[in-house]
């Protein structure tokens, strides 16, 4: 996955399982878990907060697996780069 498709995915209010299959390459299963932990978390520190089903907010996303969003940006700036000049 590219940064810009990251970059897109966490553009996002929310994540479901496929989200996170997406920005880290792991299975369903495996996402299932990883949101699972991102909810109970959420729900510790907000109990009163509204959450979607199936979705975890992707602001814990990003701070549970600690994407430097600004490195995403200059990945996807050089991408961006490199498809201009050969083109």
């Amino acid at each position: 996955m590219i940064a810009k498709e990251i970059l897109e995915i966490i553009s996002k209010p929310w994540c479901y399982n496929q989200d996170i299959m997406k920005i880290v390459n792991v299975s369903s299963s495996t996402a299932s878990k990883i949101k699972r932990c991102i909810e109970i978390e959420f729900r510790k520190k907000y109990p009163d907060k509204f959450m979607p089903a199936h979705c975890v907010p992707t602001k814990d996303v990003i701070k549970y697996f600690d994407i430097d969003i600004e490195f995403l940006k200059s990945l996807a700036s050089i991408d961006l780069e490199n498809n201009n000049q050969t083109n």
